[in-house]
């Protein structure tokens, strides 16, 4: 090999390895904000599993909502009885 040869050779292992390295440095930026990214979406996965507790906690008693309808309809019922007895008793 000649000497301009072993100087090209050189040259181009130099800049292999400078675009390795700019990769390189690249690739570490890239995980550094994926990993920032995946906590931010444990985090609020976290907190939304708290609040999902906190409504269900909230909502657990809506079945007993569907038995509210017949007994206002009673009391209204009672209402009216007791309003037609006190007409009556003030006319």
């Amino acid at each position: 090999m000649t000497v301009p040869a072993l100087a090209e050779t050189h040259t181009f292992w130099a800049v292999a390895l400078g675009i390795g390295a700019v990769v390189l440095a690249v690739v570490v930026v890239l995980m550094s904000l994926l990993l920032s990214f995946l906590k931010d979406i444990a985090d609020s996965v976290t907190r939304l599993l708290e609040v999902g507790a906190e409504v269900g906690a909230n909502t657990a008693k809506i079945k007993q909502l569907a038995d509210t309808g017949p007994v206002l309809e009673m009391i209204k019922a009672e209402a009216l009885i007791h309003d037609g007895y006190l007409e009556s008793q003030l006319r």
